[in-house]
C-alpha cells in the first residue's frame, strides 16, 4: 500500500502529533507499506530513505503556528499530493489535524478518488463544535480519534458514528526493556524520596503551576519529597520564579528520550496536572503511557483522553483540574500506601501492553483495508 501522510509539524519539532506521525511511518514501513510524508516544518529528509520519503513545504520563513502558515501548508500539500499521485498512485491519504485538514482531505478525495483518513490528536475547539461544521468531514472516509472525548464531540455535531474510530497513540515498549538497572539506581540515589515526576511542554495547558502548589502541600508531610519536571517551554521562567522558596524541585528541560525513560524508572509516581485550555487541549497523553510502561502509579486530571488511560483507584487517581488540594491528597495517599503503589504499578504494566506501537499500527492498517466508503 502506498500512503501519503500529510502532517504540518514533524520531528525534530517536539509534540505528540509529531512523534505519532514519525513512529507510525516507521511501523507502516515494517508492515510492508511505502510512506511519503508531506510536512510543513521538521525534517527535510530522513537519513535512511528506505523508510519513507519526505516532502517539505516551501516558505519556511512564515511564523510557526500561524493561521497563514497552516492554510499555506494545506494548500501546498493538496497540489503536491495531486502532482505526485500521477507518478506513483497512492492507495490512501492520511491527514493529521482537524477541521482545516478535513476540508483539504475531502478536496483530495473528490479530485483523486482515493480514501482520505484523518487522525485528530488533541481536543477540538469548542467554538467550532456546531452542527453546520460537520460538513467539513463529509468526504473523509474515516476519522481516527485518539480519545473517546474527541469522538463524542464529533458525534455531538452530527458526524456519523460509523465514520469514527477511537485509536490512541502508542509507545515502543521495547525501549523499556533491557535497561541498565545500575544506571537507574544511581540516578535514583541522587534524590531524596519519594520522587515525583512530571513531563511536558511548560505551557499553561499542562497545569504545572497547580502541580507546584500541590507539591508545597505535600512537603508539609514529606519534607524530603522531590519533584522532577522534564520539558521546556514559554512558562519556564515564570515557573522557576514560583519555586524560588520551595526545596526539592528540579527543572531539567528537554532530555534525550532514553534519559526520560531512566528518570521515569527512577521515580515513584507520575503526575500530569493538565487543565482545559481553549485551543490547546489534551489528547491521549504519551507521557502517561510511558509512565505506565515504567510501572508508575499515575495521578492526572479529568481532561481530554486521560480518563481513557487512568481509572480512578485502579491504576492511579483522577482529580479535578486546577484543584491543588485534591492533587496533593492523591499524592499523599499513594506515598503512604506501598501496597496501593504496587497494585497500581502491576495494573499499568499489564494495561500498557495494548498500547505497543506494532499493535496500534495494525489497528490503523485495519482502518485502511476496511470498507473506506464515503458517508455523507
Amino acid at each position: 500500500m502506498h500512503i501519503a501522510r500529510i502532517i504540518e509539524y514533524f520531528p525534530p519539532h517536539i509534540g505528540g502529533m509529531e512523534g505519532h506521525g514519525l513512529t507510525l511511518s516507521f511501523e507502516q514501513n515494517k508492515l510492508g507499506h511505502t510512506v511519503e510524508v508531506f510536512n510543513g516544518y521538521g525534517y527535510k529528509e530522513w537519513e535512511d530513505s528506505k523508510y519513507f520519503h519526505i516532502n517539505q513545504a516551501p516558505l519556511q520563513f512564515l511564523p510557526l503556528y500561524g493561521k497563514i502558515r497552516r492554510f499555506w501548508f494545506n494548500l501546498w500539500a493538496y497540489f503536491a499530493v495531486k502532482k505526485n499521485h500521477k507518478k506513483i498512485p497512492y492507495n490512501v491519504i492520511h491527514l493529521h489535524g482537524d477541521f482545516v485538514e478535513a476540508y483539504f482531505g475531502g478536496k483530495l478525495f473528490k479530485k483523486l478518488g482515493i480514501p482520505a483518513v484523518l487522525t485528530i490528536h488533541a481536543g477540538l475547539n469548542k467554538r467550532l463544535l456546531k452542527p453546520k461544521n460537520a460538513k467539513y468531514f463529509k468526504n473523509i472516509s474515516k476519522i481516527i480519534c485518539v480519545s473517546q472525548e474527541i469522538s463524542n464531540d464529533l458525534k455531538s455535531i452530527g458526524v456519523p458514528e460509523k465514520k469514527l474510530a477511537v485509536i490512541s497513540s502508542g509507545i515502543n515498549l521495547i525501549e523499556f526493556k533491557n535497561l541498565d538497572e545500575n544506571k537507574i539506581a544511581d540516578l535514583r540515589n541522587q534524590y531524596s524520596k519519594p520522587i515525583i515526576i512530571s513531563i511536558g511542554v511548560l505551557r499553561p495547558a499542562k497545569g504545572f503551576k497547580y502541580l507546584i502548589d500541590a507539591f508545597k502541600i505535600v512537603k508539609e508531610k514529606f519534607n524530603g519529597a522531590t519533584l522532577i519536571i522534564i520539558g521546556d517551554g514559554p512558562d519556564r521562567a515564570e515557573l522557576e520564579k514560583q519555586v524560588e522558596n520551595i526545596s526539592g524541585i528540579h527543572f531539567w528541560g528537554r532530555q534525550d528520550h532514553n534519559r526520560v525513560i531512566e528518570y521515569l524508572k527512577a521515580a515513584d509516581v507520575f503526575v500530569l496536572a493538565s487543565i482545559y485550555n481553549e485551543g490547546d487541549r489534551e489528547g491521549t497523553s504519551v507521557s502517561i503511557m510511558e509512565a505506565m510502561a515504567a510501572g508508575l502509579p499515575i495521578i492526572a486530571t479529568n481532561v481530554g483522553g486521560t480518563p481513557y488511560l487512568v481509572k480512578n483507584d485502579v491504576n492511579g487517581f483522577i482529580v479535578n483540574q486546577s484543584n491543588t488540594v485534591e492533587l496533593a491528597d492523591a499524592l499523599v495517599k499513594i506515598m503512604n500506601n506501598e501496597e496501593l503503589r504496587s497494585k497500581m504499578s502491576k495494573k499499568n504494566l499489564e494495561d500498557i501492553k495494548q498500547k505497543d506501537w506494532p499493535i496500534i499500527a495494525r489497528q490503523i492498517e485495519e482502518i485502511y483495508t476496511g470498507n473506506l466508503t464515503i458517508i455523507a
